[in-house]
């Protein structure tokens, strides 16, 4: 017990020190006018020069020049945001309808940090937190081998990636965290009204969470049918509440729509979202879906290897089930933003194919070498 703790209190020291490393090379990108001007939309709500005043002036006393310069002229579109206080208001539904991601802002915004620390802080924070499930998971994986669940927990939370996400002023991070906090739960076994509410959660944090929530509850839909042979009209329930809890942010924050999103992201980024529709044509969409998945060679062949792995090592349906769920889910959410280059809105859903597969190989595979270096 004393050595558990013992190699506990090093990983967090660990983290600690990667924390501090973290902050020292924080990042100010295009991102970060978007999440500074939401928190500042809901303190001044209607009064979008002084939003778009403060936002830049904000980030203009922290951010070194170059990375300022890059903000608020990297392209026409962000020049535009930065001279026009229309043109950036009508990007901040993009980022408002994020909401418990600005809502974690505007808390460490109140404790007293300045807005571009409060989007750093959160990250941070969601990084420790993440690292910490990361290690809470693998000591249920292995939990006779504290020296292997130590070094898993190191590598991971030491990866680039890790880093890249802690500093980056978006919600992938805080995502990340509770995700693994819903994978905890789910091989915990804790009931489904929290995993729903992790996933309430995750939904608030990215609304592109929708299809991994609505994905689940299929998934245990299916489990409890093929045990019980009833339907589980509680989890139908819990299915309705996750969409009218989209559609309602959607409507709510203004939200301009996914066609909007992919012109924005893809086609051409506009200065003014009101002054030009986003019209695309499917063949463009196929042109640039396809076009990208070319590029995404490492994430197909991880998340290939990974469920391949995961089926044969699988014996139930359930764990075979579960293992398609993820990798489905990293290919709907690539067609959905089909952004190759951005590894870190896969990297979330190969981390828990990779403790997916450590899971089966501790269940089912009978071999001694294994069974002797990852215990039993």
């Amino acid at each position: 017990m004393k050595k558990s703790q013992g190699i506990f209190t090093l990983l967090v020291l660990i983290f600690g020190w990667s924390i501090c490393k973290n902050y020292e090379n924080r990042s100010y990108d295009w991102d970060l006018p978007g999440y500074i001007g939401s928190v500042l939309a809901a303190e001044f709500p209607g009064n979008f020069d002084k939003v778009h005043q403060l936002t830049f002036q904000s980030i203009k006393q922290e951010a070194p020049g170059s990375e300022f310069s890059n903000i608020i002229s990297g392209n026409a579109a962000r020049k535009s945001y930065y001279e026009n206080s229309q043109s950036f208001s009508e990007q901040l539904p993009y980022y408002r309808v994020k909401v418990l991601f600005v809502a974690a802002i505007d808390f460490f915004y109140k404790l007293g940090f300045s807005l571009p620390k409060s989007v750093l802080v959160t990250n941070l924070t969601s990084c420790f937190l993440a690292g910490i499930f990361v290690f809470l998971i693998l000591g249920h994986i292995f939990p006779q081998r504290v020296w292997l669940v130590f070094s898993l927990s190191l590598v991971i939370f030491l990866l680039p990636l890790f880093s890249d996400l802690a500093i980056a002023p978006n919600p992938d991070m805080f995502g990340f965290m509770v995700l693994l906090a819903f994978f905890y739960a789910y091989l915990k076994k804790y009931p489904l009204l929290l995993r729903f509410l992790l996933l309430v959660c995750l939904v608030l944090i990215r609304t592109d969470y929708l299809i991994f929530g609505l994905s689940y509850l299929f998934f245990e839909l299916l489990v409890n049918y093929s045990k019980s042979k009833k339907v589980d009209f509680k989890i139908i329930g819990y299915s309705l509440i996750l969409f009218a809890m989209y559609f309602s942010l959607i409507k709510f924050y203004h939200y301009p729509g996914w066609k909007d999103l992919f012109y924005d992201s893809f086609i051409s980024r506009r200065n003014f979202i009101s002054k030009q529709n986003p019209d695309f044509t499917w063949r463009e969409y196929t042109n640039v879906a396809f076009g990208n998945l070319l590029n995404m060679k490492k994430v197909i062949l991880s998340s290939s290897i990974l469920m391949i792995a995961s089926l044969y090592l699988g014996k139930k349906k359930e764990e075979k089930l579960f293992a398609i769920l993820l990798f489905v889910n990293i290919y709907m959410k690539f067609f959905l933003f089909p952004a190759a280059g951005q590894f870190r809105f896969f990297f979330p859903f190969i981390i828990l194919q990779l403790f997916w597969m450590f899971i089966l190989m501790q269940r089912n595979l009978n071999n001694k070498f294994l069974k002797t270096v990852f215990g039993q």
